[in-house]
């Protein structure tokens, strides 16, 4: 790569670009012996493709319709680019043996209500999952559906929840882990949308949100956010927060904290890929005490016991690379990350996330 003129980026070791006269003519990502290729002019495409063949035994695909086992679909008179994991979940269904699952319409009951009292304690509690759970191996099926969330975000959070109990799984959990392939058993054929789907500037706009204390188990909270470019949401994060959070407040700052983190290093790849942001990147928050703690550098007395680490997202804010602004709980899109909801809520953000039926 770097003898054919290739510079690896910054952001990701796995991107590859190749400039002439400071302008972008390949960029290539590579995952350990597939390499997808885009560029503005195809001579470049073809001459590298021909120089990679002299050393190497290559298969040249065409035009990019798999990769890495999601679909890629193409509506060039709208310019939108459609992501798909059907066969894969076809397959997994097949894998376990769990074709006979009946379809539901969210990934996880609004009052789930799973917590580590419903892990087996005993060796018969232990046998009696193992003889429920049959061919169904819990850690194979965590994997299978941590791999289907790179293209449905929809099943982020329940997939996160899940896979918590993974070492000591209860029969509930199990069930739990089920109903997430039903989910996707009924909406197999959903598409993750890229595309520009509104007018505007090639702006990096993100959410946060967290749900405090929400584990049973230890008090712990949330944090979520999702970035979208240009009208496609292209990162998205629902993990557990390290520390207890002693409030709302609190918490939705340390999930802000790791927005910024996500906002720093995706303006860092755009810049690379010669679209930097023009503006100080927008992450909207739903709690007005969490915008006013980042925004102030006064040390305040409810705050001093936060790590040092959360408090760096003022010093990005005095930089002006980033700003929180206000939104309200109803529009905030984080949200479908944090918690299972309604069904008719979790269809409105699965909707606005771009994870739609195939036309």
């Amino acid at each position: 790569m770097i003898k054919f003129g290739f510079i690896c980026a910054f952001a990701d070791d796995c991107l590859y670009i190749k400039r002439h006269e400071g302008n972008i003519t390949l960029l290539i990502l590579v995952y350990v012996d597939d390499i997808a290729i885009t560029g503005p002019d195809g001579y470049y495409i073809i001459s590298f493709k021909s120089f990679l063949g002299k050393d190497f035994e290559i298969t040249d695909l065409g035009e990019l319709k798999h990769m890495l086992g999601v679909l890629v679909t193409r509506d060039r008179s709208r310019r939108l680019i459609y992501l798909n994991q059907s066969a894969y979940i076809q397959r997994t269904i097949t894998r376990f043996r769990l074709k006979n699952l009946t379809p539901v319409s969210i990934p996880l009951a609004v009052k789930h209500d799973l917590t580590l009292s419903q892990s087996p304690t005993t060796e018969a509690e232990k046998c009696a999952f193992e003889d429920y759970a049959g061919d169904t191996h819990y850690l194979l099926l965590v994997g299978s559906l941590l791999f289907a969330t790179q293209t449905r975000p929809d099943i982020q959070f329940a997939v996160r929840l899940v896979a918590q109990f993974s070492n000591n799984p209860g029969i509930a959990h199990l069930e739990a882990e089920k109903r997430i392939l039903c989910y996707l058993k009924s909406t197999v054929d959903y598409n993750l949308m890229l595309g520009k789907r509104e007018k505007g500037k090639f702006d990096l706009v993100g959410w946060s949100d967290s749900n405090w204390a929400q584990d049973r188990d230890d008090c712990r909270s949330t944090s979520s956010f999702v970035f979208d470019v240009a009208g496609s949401f292209i990162s998205w994060s629902s993990k557990k927060q390290a520390t207890v959070a002693t409030s709302s407040v609190e918490a939705e700052y340390i999930a802000s904290a790791n927005a910024t983190k996500e906002a720093i290093w995706l303006c860092t790849l755009l810049t690379e890929l010669d679209f930097p942001p023009a503006t100080a990147t927008m992450i909207y928050a739903d709690n007005q005490g969490c915008i006013a703690l980042a925004n102030n550098p006064v040390s305040h007395s409810h705050a001093k016991h936060i790590d040092i680490h959360h408090h760096f997202i003022r010093e990005r804010i005095e930089r002006q690379e980033i700003k929180l602004n206000y939104i309200s709980t109803k529009d905030m899109l984080a949200d479908v990350f944090t918690k299972a909801l309604p069904r008719e809520t979790f269809k409105k953000f699965r909707n606005l996330l771009g994870v739609l039926p195939s036309d």
